[in-house]
């Protein structure tokens, strides 16, 4: 059975196959699609490189060193949020 004239593969549903998650439905359409199984396989491979990058931990205090710099205008503070 040919999925080709399904929707290719959306980047959620390609987080999902990288996750092992994918619905059958779906897998049968990356079987069948060489573009979204390249697309897939892609996807994979950022994922397990930024898996494995170090963890970054800022120092204490580096959101209130980092605040402690932010200089708001007074027009902006009191400007009302739509």
């Amino acid at each position: 059975m040919s999925t080709q004239g399904s929707p290719h593969l959306g980047a959620d549903e390609m987080e999902l196959w990288a996750d092992g998650l994918l619905p059958a439905a779906r897998s049968l359409h990356l079987a069948d699609c060489s573009r979204c199984l390249a697309s897939a396989e892609r996807e994979r491979q950022l994922f397990l490189a930024l898996a494995r990058l170090e963890r970054f931990s800022p120092s204490a205090g580096f959101a209130d060193r980092i605040m402690g710099m932010v200089r708001i205008p007074e027009a902006a503070a009191r400007r009302p949020r739509t």
